[in-house]
């Protein structure tokens, strides 16, 4: 370019994320977060718009030390937290927090009863977190609206698997998937998953960070 010269680029935003500069969401780490996974959890809901009201009832298998609980309860939900390690002692003094120190596989389905969303963010392969899902959104007593998955891929390789991940959990009833790999994501990628687009509310409300 001469000095003399300008250039003007732009794109059409089809999407949340194609209207952040560079697909990233301008967050910054509240004081009291006790670990990053609560900017993951932040960009995960923005990005996915999932119709998240005060009062509704959450679920996070892999939730120590809190970090991402952190931000669904300053949203105010109530929130249960699955973990055999130990959560940080803020969280666990939050009124609208319970914890269930065990493995998600390891509690009675009752748990999950009045839950309609579930989170997890466990360190494990795909299928071992798909695996646990599976057997808690296909019992009869639970009705999640929907399901935001942190999918670890530990090996490159695993990212080949991906839509045979999304045909899965389409197989249980939940038609609307999106996949995406978040700015705050490290190896891994986050699935939102919903029986229905219904459940999507069409115009977010903004929150200061």
């Amino acid at each position: 370019m001469e000095p003399d010269q300008w250039w003007f680029g732009y794109h059409v935003a089809e999407g949340t994320s194609t209207r952040w500069p560079g697909g990233v969401y301008s967050l910054r780490l509240p004081e009291h977060a006790v670990s990053r996974a609560y900017l993951k959890m932040e960009e995960s809901i923005r990005w996915s718009q999932l119709p998240l009201q005060a009062g509704d009832t959450c679920v996070e298998i892999g939730s120590s030390p809190g970090g991402s609980c952190q931000a669904l309860l300053d949203r105010g939900m109530k929130v249960i937290g699955i973990d055999p390690a130990q959560m940080h002692e803020s969280v666990l003094a939050h009124a609208n927090f319970t914890h269930h120190r065990a493995r998600a596989a390891d509690l009675k389905r009752s748990a999950y009863s009045e839950a309609k969303w579930l989170f997890s963010d466990s360190n494990v392969a795909p299928n071992y977190t798909l695996d646990s899902v599976e057997h808690i959104v296909e019992n009869r007593r639970v009705n999640l609206h929907g399901l935001v998955l942190t999918l670890k891929l530990i090996q490159p390789e695993l990212a080949e698997q991906i839509p045979s991940y999304i045909e899965r959990v389409k197989k249980w009833g939940y038609q609307y998937v999106r996949l995406r790999q978040l700015a705050f994501n490290r190896r891994e990628v986050c699935m939102v998953a919903m029986k229905s687009r219904s459940y999507r509310r069409r115009r977010p409300k903004s929150r200061v960070s």
